[in-house]
């Protein structure tokens, strides 16, 4: 018998001499029909020995099944899909981005008017101690400083890079205030030893003199 490959040529040969009609039937099944007579274009081309040999090879693949399984092909579509974890990452990048412009879109550099926000100067007179005249005292230099430098900040980075500017000058003014005091104490320790010794002396002369009961100078 022939096997399935060869049937499907022979059926090939005879579908392009329209010598077959192949139909689908039923899922997965195939209805062929037989047309044994040749038209005559067919027929001169071929000659006579030819339609009988293809009218052979048809009745026998009649006999074999007028109804031949089939297996669809469908089709290939090839389509290649990223990796989870690169499509994760590719989105992590995306918001990354997309963060850092909208930063940077809100970035200035410094101008001669700018000021402190309320915000900060509230947090430095009530949690830091720090006066606000003594951090607007400050102003001028940080204005000046960051104007020459032409950095680009947020308004909250700037307010940040103030307070940090304000609490180093606090900190250094206190402690050149406790070193001058410092410096200090030893003078004072020195006056306050003369001042006790002029008074040790003045009780002892007091004293000699109330003992002294023929001296009336007292």
């Amino acid at each position: 018998g022939l096997n399935r490959q060869q049937q499907g040529e022979i059926l090939a040969k005879l579908s392009a001499l329209d010598l077959v009609s192949i139909t689908p039937a039923t899922v997965g099944m195939l209805s062929i029909n037989l047309q044994l007579e040749l038209p005559p274009a067919t027929v001169g081309a071929q000659g006579s020995s030819g339609k009988q040999a293809f009218v052979s090879h048809a009745k026998q693949i009649s006999q074999t099944s007028q109804d031949v399984p089939y297996t669809p092909v469908m089709p290939s579509t090839s389509v290649v899909a990223k990796p989870k974890s690169t499509r994760g990452r590719d989105d992590e990048l995306s918001r990354i981005f997309a963060e850092k412009e909208a930063q940077q879109a809100m970035q200035g550099v410094m101008f001669a008017q700018w000021r402190p926000s309320a915000n900060i100067l509230r947090m430095l007179t009530q949690n830091m101690q720090v006066s606000e005249a003594f951090a607007m005292g400050l102003r001028d230099e940080f204005v000046v400083y960051y104007m020459d430098k032409e950095r680009r900040e947020s308004p909250g980075g700037w307010d940040q890079k103030f307070l940090k500017w304000v609490k180093k000058e606090h900190v250094q003014q206190q402690t050149a205030r406790a070193r001058a005091q410092q410096q200090n104490q030893p003078r004072n320790y020195a006056q306050n030893e003369e001042a006790r010794y002029h008074a040790r002396e003045q009780r002892q002369q007091l004293t000699d003199a109330v003992l002294d009961l023929g001296n009336t100078d007292w």
